[in-house]
């Protein structure tokens, strides 16, 4: 795994994060009350940095991670969720630094907003009697998509939209079929499953986007984080040279 220097001040911020008992207003705040908090102080700095224009959006989409982090995560979960963020950007080409000094503008302005009150934990009720409620049938991607329960694409029609996800479940399938081996033979358990497809499904989109060293760089990229999650590296670097033909990785 690829080492990401962390700065003092980004420390001080992981380690108040990880120690305080309390939990920051903005958690449970939608991605839109949040973004308004910081909204004025990360464009000013990223304007500062002298950020390319082509650059700005990447900046403030790695915000908008944090965010989601910082409205739906707390304590542990939300420091690491917080690193990964900046990992991953880091390795899209993006600054460190300036990744780093947009989180701490970010928590300082939540921490300004406030804590919130800790609320009292309520006895358990124990199981309640009764019928058990019954569960609905599932419905198909096309009969979601009609009824309006999926959002539908702003260009082309609602028909290639749904051949679309037609042709990526096969591709999930046939990725699936193909991963069950590779990590039966590494003794990977079953439970952890979902995490290994998950980073073989997004190593087979790079795969049919890309080809030659912008393959390899975008695959070693992904390697990294996903071993920043406690995910097995040598068994990832195995999935994209069986599945995909991709080696060497570092």
């Amino acid at each position: 795994m690829k080492p990401l220097p962390l700065t003092p001040e980004t420390q001080a911020v992981f380690a108040r994060i990880r120690t305080y008992d309390w939990t920051l207003r903005v958690f449970g705040m939608t991605q839109g009350q949040a973004w308004r908090l910081v909204e004025t102080s990360v464009k000013n700095r990223i304007d500062a940095a002298g950020v390319a224009v082509q650059e700005r959006n990447q900046y403030r989409s790695c915000v908008w991670e944090m965010l989601k982090a910082f409205r739906t995560e707390t304590g542990e979960p939300l420091a690491r969720a917080l690193e990964l963020a900046i990992r991953k950007w880091a390795n899209f080409g993006l600054a460190p630094a300036l990744l780093q000094e947009l989180l701490c503008i970010c928590f300082l302005r939540f921490e300004q907003v406030g804590y919130a009150m800790p609320t009292a934990t309520l006895p358990a009720s124990g199981k309640k009697r009764g019928p058990k409620p019954r569960r609905l049938p599932r419905r198909s991607y096309e009969k979601a998509l009609n009824k309006g329960r999926i959002s539908r694409r702003r260009s082309g029609a609602p028909e290639e939209q749904i051949a679309g996800h037609r042709e990526g479940s096969a591709h999930a399938a046939v990725i699936a079929d193909r991963l069950r081996p590779v990590l039966a033979e590494r003794g990977i358990p079953g439970g952890q499953f979902v995490s290994y497809f998950a980073f073989a499904q997004k190593l087979g989109r790079y795969a049919r986007n890309y080809s030659g060293d912008t393959l390899r760089m975008a695959a070693s990229d992904l390697v990294d984080l996903y071993e920043a999650k406690d995910i097995d590296g040598d068994t990832l670097r195995a999935i994209a040279r069986s599945l995909f033909d991709i080696s060497p990785l570092p």
